[in-house]
């Protein structure tokens, strides 16, 4: 089973509408058959701690999940690299909020001296390193590659100002920021379940600006994923 997750039901909406009956998104434990393949559906709720709880609760309780897909909208830190409505898949998932705050902006995991899992080389700090070839070949996907990839910052409370983006994009060389992916990509890597990230651009991050945003380009957006996952997939 490929299984499909959105923060909210109204980007799940939006990636669905026009491709699938949305109607399955009202069943306790949204699955239905496309293209001979079983396909799950979850509305994770906003944050990373919603996202971590509500897909664990779905793996714990169907063990026919074989990838994940993360869909929905995200801020840009480079309007001029990824404008408004331009869709980007995440090669890597950064948590900075983890560890001992040495900047107003990111915390340092390994002063802290606690990975969040495993240990050496394997062990998981604050980074999840993202494959989303590897997730297409276990999913059944073609291999049609997303337009851009970019790497990936998740918060538990979206920048508000210009200077957190600014921090965040210098540290990381980051280019996006979301609230729900890297607790998404921990719990599949916990797991060892493909993961894989795309998201639209709605915002400038950290501008209160009007003109940065535009919410109905990114969802305009979200609508065209689908199509670009399964272009040239047998029925």
């Amino acid at each position: 089973m490929i299984l499909f997750a959105a923060a909210t039901r109204k980007e799940m909406d939006f990636f669905l509408k026009g491709h699938l009956a949305l109607d399955v998104l009202d069943q306790d434990h949204p699955v239905c058959s496309f293209k001979n393949r079983q396909l799950g559906f979850l509305i994770c709720g906003v944050g990373p701690l919603n996202a971590a709880i509500h897909l664990e609760r779905f793996l714990a309780s169907d063990s026919r999940v074989q990838a994940v897909l993360n869909v929905g909208i995200a801020g840009s830190y480079d309007l001029d690299q990824l404008p408004l409505g331009s869709v980007v898949e995440a090669g890597m998932e950064i948590w900075p909020e983890y560890g001992v705050l040495t900047d107003p902006f990111f915390a340092d995991p390994r002063q802290l001296g606690f990975p969040l899992s495993g240990s050496g080389s394997d062990a998981v700090w604050n980074r999840i390193e993202l494959d989303p070839d590897h997730f297409r070949e276990k999913a059944g996907l073609p291999a049609v590659p997303c337009p851009c990839r970019g790497i990936s910052i998740t918060v538990a409370g979206v920048s508000s100002s210009p200077e957190r983006p600014q921090a965040l994009k210098s540290r990381f060389q980051a280019d996006i920021e979301n609230m729900e992916g890297f607790a998404l990509a921990y719990c599949c890597h916990l797991r060892s379940i493909p993961f894989a990230e795309i998201r639209t651009i709605s915002n400038l991050a950290g501008s209160r600006d009007k003109s940065d945003w535009d919410f109905r380009a990114a969802f305009s957006s979200l609508n065209t994923i689908w199509p670009m996952l399964w272009s040239g997939s047998d029925s």
